[in-house]
């Protein structure tokens, strides 16, 4: 944690007369399939005109952000859900298996998602860079080598969402600018210090891996093949190590634990879910708003 982000933790402020929030920030979680509840969440602050000024994202958080900074509405979103599939967005990772050099040939992943630039690309416009989006959005990753934080926030906008999204064992890192990228949940899933670093000064935070004080009593699911294998012990990972929630000032917790990792034929269920989770806050953060110029 950076020293910005150590003060804004534990340094106390006492006010006279509370500043006005002027730049709302979303920021997204990483959760798999379980992303779609990100779009319920927003069909509700769009149904109530809030809309955010700065968009951070990790992982399936960095693919809905992203779209949404791009100019697509919750409504758009919503209607793109039939297009998505797991064969659209990644294809098998076939292995051409070298027993005298074993390490080098087999592959990083058992699929390989550079698909899905082609898909965003299909959906925004080949080529669309992050100064062109509508509104200021950073998509988070992980150098798998140095294990820095990578904030993507120049240059073009799908092959950073494609190395967010990238979950070590599941699909192949992705090489960018000289680095070999993973999945933003390995070091920051909710980069809730990068939207206050890009200018945001009240944060809204969608968190689809809660910490266990904020989990229902339903049984969680258990994965039903290696890839939710390896997704589930990612996720337990980054939801035992991340932070930031408390750099938040709401964070909104969809009650779906319950629903496979992989499952993208749940998507109303979790649109569902996803509402009502962002209505229950939607008190809080309408007073803390109201003053709002």
């Amino acid at each position: 944690m950076s020293l910005v982000n150590e003060l804004i933790v534990n340094r106390r402020i006492v006010w006279d007369r509370q500043p006005r929030p002027q730049r709302i920030g979303l920021v997204l979680g990483g959760g798999a399939a379980r992303g779609i509840a990100h779009i319920g969440a927003l069909q509700v602050l769009e149904e109530q005109g809030i809309y955010p000024q700065i968009v951070t994202g990790t992982s399936v958080g960095a693919l809905v952000g992203g779209l949404y900074a791009a100019g697509l509405s919750a409504t758009r979103l919503v209607n793109l859900l039939p297009e998505i599939r797991w064969l659209e967005l990644a294809s098998f990772k076939l292995p051409s298996v070298n027993l005298n050099d074993l390490a080098r040939s087999v592959p990083m992943g058992l699929f390989d998602l550079d698909k899905m630039i082609g898909w965003i690309d299909h959906i925004l416009g080949k080529g669309l860079r992050f100064d062109q989006l509508n509104l200021p959005f950073a998509a988070v990753a992980t150098d798998l080598v140095t294990a820095e934080i990578v904030v993507m926030n120049d240059g073009p906008v799908a092959p950073a969402i494609r190395a967010s999204c990238s979950v070590p064992g599941v699909f192949t890192p992705y090489r960018r600018d000289g680095r070999l990228l993973v999945d933003g949940v390995v070091v920051n899933n909710l980069p809730v210090s990068v939207a206050r670093e890009m200018g945001a000064d009240y944060v809204i935070a969608v968190d689809l891996l809660p910490l266990s004080e904020h989990e229902t009593n339903a049984r969680p699911a258990e994965p039903r093949n290696m890839m939710e294998l390896a997704m589930t012990a990612l996720f337990m990972l980054a939801r035992a190590t991340q932070i930031e929630q408390q750099l938040a000032d709401v964070v909104v917790v969809p009650d779906i634990s319950h629903i496979h990792l992989a499952d993208l034929y749940a998507a109303d269920t979790l649109l569902q879910a996803g509402r009502a989770a962002m209505l229950a806050q939607l008190p809080q953060i309408m007073a803390d708003l109201q003053q709002r110029e």
